[in-house]
Parts: C-alpha cells; sequence; structure tokens
C-alpha cells in the first residue's frame, strides 16, 4: 500500500521518467532507507537508474561510522552504485562562521553537486516527508516568510523530487518494520541542540497532543495549496516582466499593477538577471516600490552591489562594477577617411563632393561640412564640459542638459558614442548633429561617417 502510494505520487508529479539517473542522498536512517527500498522496487516498472552518495560529517565518530558501513553493505546487497563522502563540517562551520547545522546542509549540497555532475544525474532524491514539511512551514514562519515559505519543500522542482512528502514519518516507520528492511538511528535526532529539533520536540510534539492529532497532515495539505497559489502568482509575475521589462530596465506602469504579481515579478527578475536571490527580502521589494516615484537619479543600494536607479519613465538595475567600468569610457582618434575601431563600434569615413540634396536622413548614416573641420577629430564617450550647437546661430547646450532633455536614462550617458572636435561635440551618435556642421548648400566637401555597432546599423 505504502509503494503504491508513493508510486502515485511520483507520477502525479512526474517525478521520474524512463532513462532517468537518479541519485539518492542515503543517510541510512529510517526516510532514506525506505526511499532506497521503494525507489529500488520501482525500476521493476520503469526504466530508470539508482545511484547513492553517503556524506559522513564526522561529528558522531563512531555512530557516523557504523552509519557509514550500513549504507555501503545496503547498496552492496542491491548492486546498487554508491560513494560515500567524509566532510569537515565543524571545520566548515568555524571557517564560514554559520551553525553545525547550516554547515551540515551546505556540505551535502556541494558533494551531491559534484557527483551529479560525475555521474551525470537527471534527478536527485531526498526522503522529506509530511513531518519534515511542517517542521520546514513553522521554521520560514518563525523567521518571517512569505507565501513561498510557507508553501514549505517542492514536491518535484524540475530537479529534486521528494517523493515520499505523501508519508507521515510514523507510516514510513511502520513500511520498514512491515518489511523487515534494516535501518540506522541518529542519536542527534534526540538532541535538542539544533533548531529543526526544538520545532520537532517542542513545538510540533504539542500542537499534536494538545492542537490536533492529525496537524501533520493538515500542514502537508495547507503547503501544497499554498505552493498552487504560488505557482500562480509567478506566472503573473512573469506576465508583467515580460510586458514592462526592457532589457535590465522596468518601466514605471510596472509598479503601478496589483503590488502581489509585481513583487513576484521583481523576485524572478533579480533572480534572473543576476542570479541572486538569497538576501534580497521584502524591505527591499517595498523600498524598489517606493522607488519608483522617487526624483530621477535616486540610486537604491541592494545586496551583492545591485543598484537601481530611478530613470525618465522607470527603473534600470546594474551592478556597481558595471557602473565603475562604464565610467572609464574611451577617446581615440578618427580616421579621415578610413575606418575606426573601437569598442564595440566601426565607423568609416569619407570625403564626397557636397550634393546637398542628397545629404542622407539615416539615424546611423551622417554628413558633416567638412570644410569646418580643422583640428584632430575624436571617437570617444562624454567628457566634463562637452557642449554642442543646438540652432542655427550657433546656440550652445551643455550635453548634459541635451542628455536631460532627451530622457536618456544616466547610465546609458556613458555610453553613447560621441564625434568631438575638443570639447565640441559634432555628432551624438545615434541622437543629432552640432547644427553648425551640418551640411549646407555653400558647403566645399562632405565628411560621411557611417556608425556601425548602433541598435538599427544602416547602409
Amino acid at each position: 500500500m505504502i509503494e503504491k502510494r508513493v508510486r502515485e505520487y511520483i507520477g502525479k508529479y512526474h517525478m521520474i521518467e524512463n532513462g532517468d539517473r537518479v541519485l539518492i542522498g542515503l543517510s541510512g536512517g529510517a526516510d532514506s532507507a525506505a526511499l532506497f527500498h521503494i525507489l529500488r522496487k520501482y525500476r521493476e516498472s520503469l526504466d530508470f537508474q539508482l545511484m547513492a552518495v553517503h556524506v559522513n560529517h564526522g561529528l558522531r565518530g563512531a555512530e557516523a561510522d557504523r552509519d557509514e558501513k550500513f549504507v555501503k553493505e545496503l547498496c552492496q546487497e542491491y548492486e546498487i552504485p554508491c560513494r560515500c563522502i567524509k566532510a569537515p563540517v565543524g571545520q566548515m562551520a568555524k571557517e564560514r562562521k554559520i551553525g553545525l547545522e547550516e554547515a551540515g546542509r551546505e556540505a551535502r549540497r556541494e558533494i551531491f553537486r559534484i557527483w551529479i555532475e560525475k555521474w551525470n544525474c537527471t534527478k536527485l532524491a531526498l526522503a522529506h516527508h509530511k513531518n519534515d514539511q511542517a517542521e520546514t512551514i513553522l521554521h520560514h514562519l518563525a523567521r518571517g516568510t512569505g507565501l513561498a515559505g510557507l508553501a514549505g519543500l517542492s514536491p518535484f522542482d524540475g530537479f529534486r523530487i521528494r517523493p515520499l512528502l505523501c508519508l507521515e514519518r510514523e507510516e514510513i516507520e511502520h513500511y520498514l518494520q512491515e518489511m523487515g528492511y534494516a535501518h540506522v538511528e541518529d542519536s542527534s535526532n534526540q538532541e535538542d541542540d539544533y533548531t529543526r529539533n526544538r520545532i520537532r520536540h517542542g513545538i510540533l510534539a504539542g500542537m499534536e497532543s494538545q492542537v490536533n492529532g492529525r496537524v501533520v497532515s493538515h500542514m502537508a495539505r495547507t503547503a501544497e495549496i499554498l505552493g498552487q497559489a504560488d505557482a500562480y502568482l509567478q506566472s503573473q509575475g512573469q506576465a508583467l516582466l515580460e510586458k514592462y521589462r526592457r532589457q535590465d530596465f522596468l518601466a514605471d506602469a510596472f509598479f503601478c499593477e496589483n503590488p502581489v504579481p509585481v513583487y513576484y515579478g521583481l523576485r524572478e527578475f533579480l533572480s534572473g538577471a543576476f542570479q541572486i536571490r538569497k538576501d534580497i527580502g521584502a524591505k527591499h521589494y517595498d523600498r524598489l516600490m517606493q522607488w519608483a516615484v522617487m526624483p530621477v537619479g535616486k540610486i537604491l543600494e541592494l545586496p551583492h552591489g545591485i543598484r537601481a536607479r530611478k530613470e525618465y519613465g522607470g527603473i534600470s538595475f546594474y551592478m556597481e562594477r558595471e557602473e565603475r567600468e562604464s565610467a572609464d569610457g574611451f577617446c581615440i582618434p578618427l580616421q579621415i577617411p578610413g575606418e575606426t575601431v573601437g569598442p564595440g563600434l566601426r565607423l568609416r569615413c569619407r570625403i564626397v563632393p557636397n550634393n546637398f540634396q542628397q545629404v542622407p536622413q539615416k539615424r546611423y548614416t551622417k554628413w558633416l561640412n567638412y570644410d569646418k573641420i580643422k583640428n584632430t577629430v575624436k571617437v570617444r564617450t562624454r567628457q566634463p564640459g562637452d557642449y554642442l550647437a543646438v540652432n542655427a546661430s550657433g546656440g550652445r547646450k551643455k550635453l548634459k542638459d541635451y542628455f536631460i532633455d532627451c530622457k536618456t536614462p544616466r547610465r546609458q550617458r556613458d555610453q553613447v558614442v560621441l564625434v568631438a572636435q575638443g570639447s565640441e561635440v559634432l555628432w551624438v551618435v545615434g541622437y543629432r548633429l552640432n547644427e553648425s556642421y551640418k551640411v549646407r548648400p555653400d558647403a566645399g566637401e562632405a565628411l560621411e561617417m557611417v556608425y556601425e555597432g548602433g541598435y538599427e546599423y544602416e547602409e
């Protein structure tokens, strides 16, 4: 009956498919032993490979060595490939300045990742059950969490599978006893030195005895419902991103939508764009919501060097190092005639007879009055004091003010390519020409410039 329920649960979430290579984290305790036997027998009806990894934390002396020996013999008996790895968890905890519980989790994750790659595994099977689910929810609730945290452990996230989440601990122990399968007991599970154990023995046990005997089952069902709600809101947040995101820029309209899917969209955006989710919490998302109405130019510092800058029409996101790199800029002589090559650009120049009626009106192909060019012309990024003439009479405007008038995002200003003679900008590439250098009927020769590297390169 237990085996059938687990197989149906695996099928419900499509956890294992034909051809999968499944790695099981095998501690030798009741939970992982039960999962081991259920999966090895499941291979009789589904074509997949099973292998095991055991992590010896080195914290329980002879007892830990006993567990390792048990796992080796169990896998040998059923001809399951197995690796037993010793991890210096105590040393890791000191070096990383974290607790033993967290160090143990990190050690297991790192070792599992190594052997997943070595064995080319497609799934990682973990032996969490309903009681673990309830403990996880209470732990998250105590620390402060959102809907995802209250959803607890996922049955299947695309790689990690938890086939025993449909069972309670008592059912697992009964299954092992009924089938005559051995397992080992971890004495540290009876101690209250770890947070999980205190929740298990003090809080959850009290709720079962004094509130409701089926509290574990009810919490597991609630977690399943919340998980479905969380998945739906993730899809809504993703839809908002598709509508309002332009690379690393979120339009103001994004922040005017319902705050719940906006929250999910922000979480997905930061996770996807910067591969970071940890350390960015509700307080940061709340600040970002406020930043949407801040004055242009305001910068919000987020964890891991992420910066959010209020721009015209929205918020741009970037890493702090990118700001330093963009500020470095470049400055190279323009080859007249010839080809100038720089960071991400190619600019071809030639001198042509003036035919005023054929002056091109393309964004990345321009003609300048060559008669007015007196000094060395540079291709560069902006510098202090830059200006350009904005009318035929020679009226000047600072380049900074021009960018403000055009509502050009601040970070983008440092990346705009300029053709300049001293501090006078002749061409803001992709924007406009200096009015004083435009080709007019009385000009002798014209300098034709064709820029490659713009967003809309034109022949």
